[in-house]
């Protein structure tokens, strides 16, 4: 049922990468590979842009002084800022900007007047009804969820992310996310491969968190390198939820 990921804690630690850095004056727009995700939780959409050489395993394309990527929604214009973590080097905006089919236009702007502009919707808006945050569970039970709705023109997906203490006392994180076309669909827990895992200390509980995504793909600009995109999500999740075996 579910596609599955396991990981454990000691693992997400090590995952540190030192990637290298090219100022942007230096890379022809058709040779830049740039990934553009947008992301509404209902209430801000937070917009983060990724550019780099050739494809997205090349090297961290860094903005010069002279060009700019710009986010523009009801006729505003935002421009993303630096955003550097231990893995990687991104641009991002928080646009108080979620309504259903929302237009948002990404502009990259460069120094010799020639900018690239893509742009991509808003999936339509959503709440989980059911179900609700810090609620229990047990490994017989079924989990129900029930959204007010679908939305055709998007893809939607779940993804169910449990964190488990092992037999030799380590923390386990273990997802597996799902398709959904259609507003309710019921989980057993009991069919999960991720509890079937034989690591886990069945004297304690899980902590489980739910999310819910709808996603669109948009219109990507012709200039950049083949397999650059951009797309937006709505997403919701349900966290804090409690399973005992």
């Amino acid at each position: 049922m579910f596609k599955k990921c396991v990981m454990s804690a000691a693992l997400i630690l090590a995952l540190c990468a030192c990637n290298s850095e090219t100022e942007s004056d230096l890379v022809e727009t058709k040779d830049i590979w740039a990934g553009f995700k947008l992301v509404s939780d209902g209430s801000i959409t937070r917009v983060n842009a990724e550019l780099n050489v050739n494809d997205i395993s090349g090297s961290n394309v860094v903005l010069s002084d002279t060009d700019t990527l710009q986010a523009v929604v009801n006729s505003s214009v935002v421009t993303l800022k630096k955003d550097t973590d231990f893995l990687d080097v991104d641009y991002q905006a928080y646009i108080n900007a979620t309504d259903d089919n929302q237009l948002f236009d990404i502009i990259f702007g460069r120094s010799n007047g020639i900018s690239a502009s893509s742009n991509v919707e808003l999936p339509l808006n959503f709440i989980i009804l059911t179900p609700s945050n810090e609620q229990p569970f047990k490994i017989d039970s079924t989990l129900t969820l029930q959204l007010d709705g679908t939305d055709p023109n998007s893809t939607s997906y779940v993804e169910l992310t449990s964190s488990c203490i092992t037999l030799s006392n380590d923390s386990l994180i273990q997802s597996g996310t799902l398709e959904l076309s259609s507003s309710h669909i019921e989980i057993p827990l009991e069919n999960l491969d991720m509890f079937k895992n034989t690591q886990i200390d069945h004297s304690k509980s899980c902590n489980l968190t739910l999310s819910v995504i709808r996603e669109r793909f948009g219109n990507i600009a012709d200039e950049f390198t083949d397999q650059s995109y951009i797309k937006a999500q709505q997403s919701r999740a349900i966290k804090n939820m409690t399973l005992t075996f």
